[in-house]
């Protein structure tokens, strides 16, 4: 089994739709410009669509992670963690620092919302990864989690 990682262009990314969310999918399709207004990045195996992350910086220079999802066939040998990682990078490479377009720091934001089963792991990642700021988001009326359940953050700070 051979892994790579590349970006997804506008040109294939009706080959990533079981892999994106339904709704992130759908905005995605109705961009002209993919590649300029999103970080769309993919896993392949043995040139397989099997992970896909979409991510959105802001005009601010944070960034949100829209979508993120691993086939199930490939789900626990750390696929999903590196493209999570793959994301730090390009986040990072992203941020002009020499310029201080942004300010002192970028914020990089994602809203989850998972079974038990993969959120634990999922939050254990962010927590390596210094992401802060969990919340839970519940209805008032009735504690029940809404649809996007949590957050996080992480902040980069100049040095």
């Amino acid at each position: 089994m051979k892994i790579t990682y590349k970006e997804i262009t506008k040109e294939e990314l009706k080959n990533y739709k079981d892999l994106i969310l339904p709704m992130v999918y759908e905005e995605l399709s109705e961009q002209e410009d993919i590649e300029t207004e999103y970080i769309c990045l993919s896993t392949l195996s043995d040139d397989k669509p099997i992970a896909a992350l979409i991510a959105e910086p802001e005009g601010n220079g944070d960034i949100n992670l829209l979508s993120i999802w691993t086939d199930q066939e490939y789900r626990n040998i750390g696929v999903a963690s590196e493209l999570l990682d793959k994301m730090l990078e390009v986040a990072l490479n992203l941020y002009d620092w020499d310029e201080g377009q942004y300010g002192d720091d970028i914020v990089l934001k994602t809203m989850y919302c998972l079974s038990d089963k993969y959120r634990t792991v999922f939050e254990e990642w962010l927590k390596k990864k210094n992401f802060t700021d969990f919340c839970i988001l519940k209805n008032a009326d009735d504690g029940v989690p809404e649809v996007c359940s949590a957050t996080a953050e992480i902040h980069f700070y100049r040095v």
